[in-house]
């Protein structure tokens, strides 16, 4: 019985076997039709045909149509993909960036170490490397805490993409020996160029996932409020708000008078969602209340009203 699967197998392979010459696009159409075959089967042609195959753009398609099935019989034929073409990288490289993405999907942890080592590899293009980083904190394994740590304190790497990447990475996997180096990220990048806020905001979102000691992240995110970049206050505002202290209230009141409209709104719209319909109310009473904060909340209280409306409107 095994032998008659395995002639299937090969059967099945040779139909779907990319001919000499054959576009990218014929291939394409013809992949689709895996769709009606059982899964094992379609895993076993794609499988096989990535092994094999050498066309770049076939293979980049491949590698999706892999992506597709999640199945684990396929996580050494991706690793084989990611880790070679070492002559000729560039040539490879949207293939070798989707087989990290799919390693990622796939979350398999026999994939953590060749991940690792695509992403410390400095002569690697910053794209597969930023990818690497992704699809290691999709994975989730406290494996890669170290390695990731390294690569957002690392002052000598260029690459702030990667850096942002691997800052997400720690937040995905959680694990509280990232706290330190997430908040040097904001002490240290104070006042650098605008290329550095993205940064500053992934670490933000990290801290914000790690949950370390209430203290230690309310003083970190307090300090960025007094950032350059708006966009890295309106996030620490954001961040603050989800916290269970009584002090928050008052630090995101302040926001409300910042000179930026957008951190301004930021902060009525957090304090809305943190305190209720009524707290922003007694704010209008304020006389010296910016005009941009009043008009965000008459805002707010006129949906809030429209959607009153349209629940009494359709009632369960």
């Amino acid at each position: 019985m095994q032998d008659d699967k395995l002639e299937r197998f090969k059967s099945l392979t040779e139909e779907f076997l990319p001919q000499q010459d054959e576009t990218p696009d014929a291939v394409n159409k013809k992949l689709q039709k895996l769709k009606k075959l059982e899964k094992q089967e379609a895993v076993y042609v794609l499988n096989y045909i990535a092994g094999i195959e050498k066309n770049p753009k076939i293979l980049t398609s491949i590698v999706k149509e892999i992506g597709k099935y999640r199945d684990q019989s396929s996580v050494q034929v991706l690793i084989d993909l990611l880790t070679g073409f070492k002559e000729n990288r560039d040539q490879y490289l949207d293939v070798r960036i989707t087989t990290a993405t799919t390693l990622g999907i796939l979350k398999d942890e026999s994939a953590i170490v060749p991940l690792m080592y695509v992403m410390n590899d400095k002569g690697e293009s910053y794209r597969v490397r930023l990818w690497a980083a992704d699809a290691l904190g999709k994975i989730g394994n406290s494996q890669a805490v170290v390695p990731l740590i390294k690569i957002v304190s690392d002052e000598e790497e260029k690459s702030v993409y990667l850096k942002e990447s691997a800052a997400k990475a720690l937040g995905m996997i959680g694990d509280e020996r990232a706290v330190d180096s997430l908040i040097d990220i904001l002490e240290t990048q104070k006042g650098m160029l605008d290329k550095f806020n993205y940064l500053k905001e992934r670490a933000i979102e990290a801290l914000g996932r790690l949950t370390p000691k209430k203290e230690t992240r309310i003083q970190a995110l307090k300090n960025v409020l007094h950032d350059e970049s708006p966009h890295v206050r309106s996030s620490a505002i954001e961040a603050l708000s989800e916290i269970d202290d009584g002090s928050i209230t008052g630090l995101i009141e302040l926001m409300m008078y910042d000179d930026n409209e957008g951190v301004a709104k930021t902060a009525v719209c957090a304090l809305y969602y943190r305190e209720g319909k009524e707290f922003i109310v007694n704010l209008l009473r304020r006389e010296d209340l910016p005009a941009v904060c009043r008009n965000e909340i008459m805002e707010l209280l006129e949906e809030e009203q429209e959607e009153d409306d349209e629940d009494e409107e359709y009632p369960d």
